[in-house]
């Protein structure tokens, strides 16, 4: 299966990166754009539209959490789907991130099948 839809996945750690593109491709996902940080991020949706960032939490320069109010600090891009990625498992900080607006993210480590099925209920609406 084919989805025709472009996805930029924010994550400072190269194989992670790279993991994750693969799996996006097993999964029918081929317009990925990758960015090291939520500044590189920034850049990338200067040039081009999304339709949905999977974005890591911890990152040097701006993290997940940043990236994501600087987002919602724009309307064009307010409303693009936010999925973030973390090893967080503290409720603490899952209550920080969902007091930011933070409405899905997945736990590390991310199983293959997990994300495809965030990505459905996120972009498609559990389609």
């Amino acid at each position: 299966m084919n989805f025709e839809i472009n996805i930029l996945i924010v994550e400072d750690l190269l194989t992670t990166r790279l993991f994750l593109r693969r799996t996006l491709k097993k999964l029918g996902y081929f317009n990925v754009v990758l960015a090291e940080d939520g500044q590189a991020a920034l850049e990338e949706l200067k040039r081009k539209s999304f339709d949905l960032i999977i974005s890591d939490w911890h990152m040097p320069n701006m993290d997940g959490l940043d990236l994501f109010k600087e987002l919602n600090k724009d309307r064009k891009l307010r409303d693009v789907p936010f999925l973030l990625i973390t090893a967080e498992k503290e409720r603490e900080k899952v209550v920080e991130a969902v007091a930011a607006g933070i409405k899905e993210y997945i736990v590390k480590p991310v199983k293959p099948e997990s994300l495809g099925n965030k990505i459905k209920e996120v972009v498609f609406g559990g389609a």
